[in-house]
């Protein structure tokens, strides 16, 4: 295993910096509600009702390179492959 790590840790020096880039998928949902808050000493904290719907789960994809972020996809439901793949392209 150490010799993997060490032609890993070899091989990841040789790659130019330019030619990376990190994708990421990450998802929330809509009807999400704080559970904790803050508000002025003394003072309540009085918060909004939460959806009587279920709300929406909305997906995101995005790319970046030593440049910056290079893309950004945004779907409403989950990533499968099919979609991963076009976003990706």
């Amino acid at each position: 295993m150490k010799d993997m790590r060490f032609a890993h840790r070899l091989w990841s020096c040789s790659v130019d910096p330019r030619n990376l880039v990190f994708i990421d998928e990450t998802g929330m949902h809509l009807r999400f509600t704080r559970l904790y808050g803050r508000a002025p000493k003394g003072e309540r904290l009085y918060d909004t009702k939460t959806p009587a719907k279920r709300g929406q789960n909305i997906s995101l994809i995005g790319g970046m390179s030593i440049n910056g972020l290079i893309a950004t996809m945004s779907i409403v439901g989950s990533v499968n492959t099919e979609v991963f793949l076009y976003g990706i392209e």
